[in-house]
């Protein structure tokens, strides 16, 4: 049938879900010239729905919702955030607030930590640090890079995602720690993290040593001593240095809630920056 440049063909059919089922389906099919393009579109409609056929499409709602979530529908990646800072500095604290004030605004976003101390390499470290154990300094910053490494993988398959990853320490700590004792060198300290993805920022909470030992635990692990610190920071203000990183410097010696707006405020602006381009290496 035509109508005013409408057409419209009615079809009807019956479908058996099932033989303990008593009701059917009747779809009703509908098609409709109706486009200025004269373009065809087909409407289903259900005129009755059985509970059986409901159940299937809660299912497949259910499943699809699953499916939503691991695939980025909008192509934009996450940003790759990292916190950086001597002990005690307050990285731990914020990187939680963060993670929870992004996901409160429906963000996706998620915590990593470094070192991972999960993984078999994270353990040794963990070992080393708590001074269970010793191992050569060569070895030690080694094994915290390969910790780093065995995690790339994720990392990229994350972001890809559209999940926004805040870090607690990054390349940057290894680095600065390494490099702090005697007969290490910035350049030798870097080489096994180059090619790592590039962060798309970084939040370096200044503080200085002095402040950090009047906080909690402080000298609970290996390197927990003010001269050493002092050591830390010098090389951390080296490696800010790097006109290629995004580096923001916060003073972590103010209150806690306003060093948090703070770092909400730059990460906000770089997730809207990221877009879809591409995951840069670290010192490439």
């Amino acid at each position: 049938m035509a109508t005013d440049g409408v057409h419209t063909h009615t079809h009807t059919r019956t479908l058996k879900l099932s033989s303990s089922e008593k009701k059917a389906v009747v779809y009703e099919k509908k098609w409709r010239l109706h486009q200025p393009d004269g373009g065809w579109r087909c409407d289903l409609v259900c005129t009755h729905v059985s509970p059986l056929l409901l159940r299937w499409r809660f299912a497949l709602l259910f499943a699809a919702s699953r499916l939503a979530a691991r695939v980025n529908m909008s192509g934009r990646r996450g940003a790759l955030i990292v916190l950086e800072g001597v002990d005690r500095a307050g990285k731990t604290t914020q990187c939680r607030k963060l993670l929870d004030a992004l996901q409160r605004e429906g963000h996706r976003a998620e915590l990593l930590r470094f070192p991972d101390r999960g993984t078999a390499i994270g353990q040794l470290i963990n070992s080393y640090l708590e001074k269970k154990s010793n191992l050569e300094d060569h070895t030690v910053h080694l094994l915290f890079a390969a910790n780093r490494w065995e995690r790339v993988p994720l990392i990229k398959e994350k972001l890809q995602q559209g999940i926004t990853l805040i870090v607690d320490r990054y390349a940057f700590s290894g680095v600065a720690f390494t490099s702090a004792k005697p007969e290490f060198t910035l350049t030798w300290c870097k080489q096994p993290d180059v090619g790592i993805p590039k962060p798309d920022l970084i939040l370096f909470l200044q503080l200085s040593p002095s402040d950090a030992m009047k906080r909690g635990d402080f000298g609970n692990e290996r390197y927990e001593n003010r001269h050493f610190q002092e050591q830390v920071l010098r090389q951390f203000n080296e490696l800010m240095q790097d006109e290629n990183l995004n580096w923001k410097v916060m003073d972590a010696s103010q209150c806690i809630d306003d060093l948090h707006q703070e770092i909400k405020s730059h990460t906000e602006k770089v997730m809207e920056q990221v877009g879809d381009n591409p995951i840069r290496d670290l010192w490439r």
